[in-house]
């Protein structure tokens, strides 16, 4: 039996709705896993289940799928286009819901190659890092976006999204402006989404961090992904963050973030010390 985590039955909008339908069926019927990642995960985690709200909106709908190689992705693609509701695009990882909705499609298991790096076709000359997908699959959790019949999909947890947004923003640094403010969002709320009680579980942390809840709330994050990431995954979210402590021109997610998002009010000094929280609960 499913334990549902969420009930947001009313609460997502009509076509996200239609979208995950649409590919729940479709990845019902070829026996894959998918889980929902991203932005949209970020929306329904914080937005629709605590009331939290970023400071961006999104129409993209980002969906992990394990696949054992690039012909089942094809496959699953080829699915899709084939309801007539979904159209192909020239980017891979694409396709667009009644040609208007973006569907990006993270394929991972299988493909995986070195450094758990995938390279895209036709070329696979475009490398992305999936590293922590796997880990990140095993800790979702299930939400109820609609009843008769119910539907019920898996999310990416914060914690999982967290180390997603971290590696996305090494990986790319040029792009990762929406991650590194994805990211700071997780941070700050990461208590007050769900968390509260068991973070008073662990009183060390708010008298260690001088009663500063926003700074507690990172280092708590860091602890709760310190227990769900594999040792390569966690290796390498301490060296982006001890990098980036140690870097001599400034912390570049903590600029990223003062650059990118208009309604962050903090100082550098204080974004930065969120993100020294993060690796403080890492290394607890």
């Amino acid at each position: 039996m499913t334990t549902i985590s969420h009930n947001l039955i009313g609460m997502i909008d009509e076509k996200t709705v239609a979208i995950l339908s649409e590919i729940d069926t479709i990845v019902r019927d070829l026996k894959f896993a998918f889980f929902i990642v991203g932005a949209t995960a970020r929306d329904i985690l914080l937005q629709h289940a605590h009331g939290i709200h970023p400071s961006r909106a999104t129409l993209d709908v980002d969906i992990g799928v394990f696949v054992s190689d690039w012909n089942q992705f094809q496959n699953l693609q080829e699915a899709l286009v084939r309801t007539g509701k979904f159209s192909s695009t020239r980017q891979a990882q694409r396709l667009l819901f009644d040609h208007e909705r973006p569907l990006d499609i993270i394929p991972f298991g299988g493909v995986a190659e070195e450094n758990d790096s995938i390279f895209w076709p036709p070329g696979h000359d475009i490398r992305m890092s999936i590293l922590g997908f796997q880990e990140c699959y095993q800790h979702a959790v299930s939400v109820l976006v609609r009843a008769e019949p119910d539907l019920v999909v898996k999310v990416i947890s914060l914690a999982g999204l967290a180390i997603l947004k971290l590696v996305s923003w090494d990986d790319s640094i040029e792009r990762g402006g929406k991650d590194a403010a994805d990211l700071l969002l997780i941070m700050k709320n990461y208590i007050a989404a769900g968390n509260m009680d068991r973070f008073f579980e662990e009183a060390d942390i708010l008298k260690e961090e001088d009663s500063d809840y926003d700074r507690s709330s990172a280092r708590f994050l860091g602890r709760e992904i310190s227990k769900m990431a594999n040792q390569a995954t966690k290796a390498k979210l301490v060296g982006i963050l001890e990098r980036e402590a140690a870097s001599s021109p400034g912390h570049r997610i903590a600029m990223e973030v003062l650059r990118r998002d208009a309604f962050q009010k903090e100082s550098y000094e204080q974004v930065s010390a969120y993100f020294n929280a993060l690796l403080k609960g890492l290394l607890d």
